[in-house]
């Protein structure tokens, strides 16, 4: 089947080269390459102008959509953009700052020839732009539960759907996507990959899995999403009750699933979170979570002793102030270990033993320790205090 490859991107300057150079060995003839550039200010534009007047091999389509200004949310609209201007049997995504891995996106391609269903997920590689480690993504573990041949739909898709939500994973066949109607959502939020990724999967009458590394995502870069620290998060609230609503009340295994969806994604924004949106986000998601006790029970017993399962717990209950004490206490406790190595490097090699004002800046270091001690114990009384007066659903 040949590909109509779209391409977004904002502000990638220093890895849009890469990115496009890596899909010459990707491509075949009869493909087409489609960037779509969602207003960049870095030039962006112009140095994929610049990689596009070469082309991409014999018979490759091109088409470079420039839309001029930076759209709402994130990836949304201009991949929908993108889709508008597909004109292949298949679509597959491409992130701008990512690039490909030709040779495991080849047998992955074939495997999708050979099948043709409505879509096939790979595999991926995360390369941390900070440390230039490389590890495999959190799902790794999920392909050794690949259905069996003789497996059924629902069993297939339930793979599907756990899998991590990203599109440019995928290959997708595009009569599908267009007789269904699917689209990314569109709005002034990011994430939008999520819920997409939940509606292609359960529509979705045949899907398939290969397990090859056909691309490296790009981690930790100035400015991308998956940096976010703040607002942002709340986005996954609204995405799972756009998830909730189209699955049946009474489909338990879906609704269930759902749930889980929204408790993994919630375990890892925690540790990225800006305490400053604390409280926003254990408000908001005590509203989500709230008349969930049913559906939380069934999965109570896959977190156990675990952070999130506790703070599940409390806001299935509506303890917001509690949840968010917690919060600020283990946030305290992190600059606690961080002061207490300043003061072991200090004391033992840091600095040199005659170093004069080396007592006088152990002193500041053990006063900085105590404080952040009242600290923690204020945030948490402060929290627990203002209970009475920050909205909070109970049961």
């Amino acid at each position: 089947m040949n590909i109509s490859f779209i391409i977004t991107s904002f502000n990638v300057a220093p890895y849009i080269a890469q990115c496009l150079d890596s899909l010459k060995g990707c491509v075949r003839p009869g493909d087409e390459v489609i960037l779509v550039d969602d207003g960049s200010s870095d030039h962006t534009d112009l140095l994929a102008e610049k990689r596009f007047a070469k082309g991409f091999g014999p018979d490759v389509a091109t088409q470079l959509v420039l839309l001029g200004t930076n759209t709402i949310g994130g990836v949304g609209i201009p991949a929908n953009v993108g889709l508008a201007h597909a004109t292949r049997e298949a679509v597959f995504f491409v992130d701008g700052d990512d690039w490909m891995e030709p040779a495991g996106f080849r047998t992955c391609r074939a495997a999708f020839d050979a099948t043709k269903p409505d879509i096939l997920i790979g595999n991926y590689l995360e390369h941390d732009e900070a440390t230039g480690k490389v590890k495999s993504p959190s799902d790794i573990h999920r392909w050794a539960n690949l259905p069996g041949r003789d497996a059924g739909l629902d069993a297939v898709r339930m793979l599907a759907l756990s899998m991590i939500a990203v599109p440019w994973r995928k290959f997708y066949r595009r009569a599908f996507l267009q007789a269904n109607s699917l689209r990314f959502p569109e709005g002034d939020f990011f994430f939008e990959d999520n819920p997409f990724h939940w509606q292609v999967c359960r529509t979705a009458q045949t899907i398939r899995f290969h397990d090859a590394v056909l691309c490296r995502h790009r981690m930790n870069r100035p400015g991308q999403t998956m940096a976010s620290t703040g607002t942002e998060f709340l986005a996954f609230f609204d995405h799972y009750e756009t998830i909730r609503s189209t699955i049946a009340p009474d489909d338990t295994v879906l609704q269930t699933a759902a749930l889980e969806w929204l408790v993994n994604n919630m375990s890892w924004q925690i540790g990225r979170m800006n305490p400053g949106v604390f409280w926003a986000y254990a408000t908001r998601a005590a509203q989500v979570l709230e008349g969930k006790e049913a559906l939380w029970s069934s999965l109570r017993n896959r977190y156990p002793a675990t952070a999130i399962g506790g703070m599940v717990e409390a806001l299935v209950r509506g303890q917001i102030a509690g949840t968010v004490a917690a919060w600020m206490a283990d946030r305290t406790l992190q600059s606690v270990v961080e002061v207490n190595g300043r003061i072991d490097y200090l004391l033992w090699g840091g600095e040199p033993v005659g170093t004069p004002d080396l007592p006088k800046r152990i002193a500041q270091m053990s006063d900085h320790l105590q404080a952040l001690h009242l600290i923690e114990e204020f945030r948490a009384l402060q929290a627990l205090d203002a209970a009475d007066t920050m909205p909070h659903t109970t049961i």
